[in-house]
């Protein structure tokens, strides 16, 4: 067998969704015949810790934008760096971190096999629970009330500066990537591309003058609740908070990477994937 030429792509598949095993077997075929080594693997963990020493071109997900969220928030949660660069194949319905769908992945990938691609830096965000446990999101964090007919009470200060007690549904604290999330759903603000900042959006508040804040990115959010709540990371709820529970919202030091084909308008891509 010839050796590879490109190096390795490492391919990690949401197999639940529809004709899932048919994309990845076409985009896999796409690939070797491009000259690429290519694995697949069932487990997000397994694939990233793989990466330190085998050291692929790149990462191809096929799936939608929670496919991408429950892989990197499963391997970054358990201590393993993401130094590899994501390459999305979109199955879902929205597909913000998506570069392509499997129509357009054999002209992506020459485009990217001639060094013409970018790669978009995405910042995360670090919760610090005050019993000492810590937990990395992509997208957002999610303090909501603990249960259906309840009102979350929460408390929070922006490096200091108390923005008092936020009465609702809950509060989104999330990231740039993260403002075309959770957070636009809940009257956020978009963030234009290349702007790291930390929204505090408030979930239904009962209250007209609780408004969403931009902080800065260096910021420290610190949060008490002051009823029972839950925790929510990317979506998957990580602890119940107990009325009187602490924690701090600031900035992750790593970096996630995306290629990007061709030049990116997160405004376009709104208009389209949302209307």
């Amino acid at each position: 067998m010839e050796e590879t030429k490109r190096g390795k792509v490492f391919f990690f598949a949401n197999m639940t969704k529809a004709n899932s095993d048919e994309v990845l077997e076409s985009a896999q075929a796409i690939a070797r015949e491009k000259g690429f080594e290519c694995r697949t693997y069932a487990s997000a963990l397994e694939m990233f810790t793989d990466c330190a020493s085998e050291r692929p071109c790149c990462i191809i997900t096929i799936g939608g934008d929670g496919t991408i969220l429950q892989a990197i928030s499963g391997a970054v949660n358990n201590g393993c760096p993401i130094n590899t660069p994501i390459f999305g194949i979109n199955l879902g319905k929205i597909g913000f971190f998506s570069e392509t769908d499997i129509g357009g992945f054999a002209e992506a990938l020459d485009r990217f096999c001639d060094g013409d691609y970018t790669i978009e830096e995405a910042s995360q965000l670090r919760v610090r629970i005050e019993s000492g446990e810590e937990f990395i999101c992509l997208n957002d964090f999610l303090a909501f009330k603990n249960g259906f007919s309840s009102v979350s009470h929460i408390d929070v200060s922006v490096d200091g500066a108390d923005m008092g007690i936020i009465h609702g549904d809950g509060i989104i604290f999330s990231s740039s990537t993260g403002s075309t999330g959770y957070s636009i759903s809940a009257g956020g603000p978009v963030v234009a591309p290349n702007l790291d900042v930390i929204l505090v959006t408030p979930v239904c508040p009962h209250s007209l003058t609780a408004r969403p804040v931009v902080a800065s990115f260096n910021s420290t959010i610190h949060v008490t609740v002051r009823s029972d709540c839950i925790l929510y990371a990317d979506g998957i709820q990580i602890m119940e908070l107990p009325t009187g529970s602490s924690f701090t919202v600031c900035k992750a030091e790593q970096k996630i990477g995306f290629i990007r084909i061709g030049r990116r308008n997160v405004f376009r891509l709104i208009r389209e994937k949302l209307a």
